[in-house]
């Protein structure tokens, strides 16, 4: 048996979550957003081939599209944390120096979107995702831009980001033939979300979470 990337580190190993305390800015996929039945009907698939038992499904209320990632408690090194924040800040502290930042850099509205392929790795299950016209793509990247001058800090990854909604993370890899099941899943999932066009994320906004399972548009309790 082989875990996924993350247990040990978001997620323990029957798939029950660890604490990961971070900040965000996240576009959340509403009931009234068209990606929330296509992530739904997915969540309902995984679970009718049977493939939930090496999944870790998040919850349909936490579905999002993260516009730009911020700092997370564990990952405290000169690539993931601000050079103007001491390294041992407290995440309340954390906290109000990212909500300044991302605040000052002008949050943008609701953006549309377009469903590309799902992906399954050693990590979890995407839906990839696409900007639905330039205007939309221009406004979300300089934000991220203005975002990350703020902040003081350009994340790895940060100028060929691919932005998507996470289904599911990977507890176990599956092998044999569950792994050809899973493939195969995961291309039908694919040719399943390329039919269903374009759809609309609500407005962006500062997140807070204490795990992967909920991100919260008003601050949580820190312990430090």
């Amino acid at each position: 048996m082989t875990y996924g990337k993350d247990i040990g580190r978001k997620f323990y190993e029957d798939g029950s979550v660890r604490r990961y305390p971070g900040n965000t800015v996240v576009a959340p996929v509403k009931e009234d957003s068209a990606a929330y039945a296509v992530m739904t009907c997915l969540r309902e698939k995984v679970i009718e081939l049977g493939m939930d038992k090496y999944l870790i499904l998040l919850p349909v209320n936490s579905y999002h599209m993260t516009i730009i990632r911020g700092v997370n408690d564990q990952i405290r090194d000169d690539a993931h944390w601000p050079s103007d924040l001491a390294k041992d800040a407290p995440m309340s502290v954390v906290d109000d120096y990212m909500e300044r930042a991302i605040t000052s850099a002008n949050i943008p509205g609701p953006v549309k979107m377009k469903f590309d392929r799902v992906v399954m790795s050693a990590s979890d299950v995407k839906v990839l995702v696409s900007f639905a016209d330039e205007d939309h793509k221009r406004t979300v990247l300089e934000f991220r831009d203005r975002a990350a001058d703020a902040i003081g800090l350009h994340l790895p990854g940060h100028d060929n980001y691919q932005f998507h909604i996470t289904l599911a993370y990977t507890r176990v890899i599956p092998e044999g033939e569950d792994g050809e099941k899973a493939k195969e899943m995961i291309e039908q999932f694919s040719k399943y979300v390329a039919d269903k066009g374009e759809f609309w994320v609500s407005a962006p906004h500062v997140a807070f979470y204490d795990d992967m399972l909920r991100f919260s548009p008003t601050r949580v309790k820190r312990d430090n």
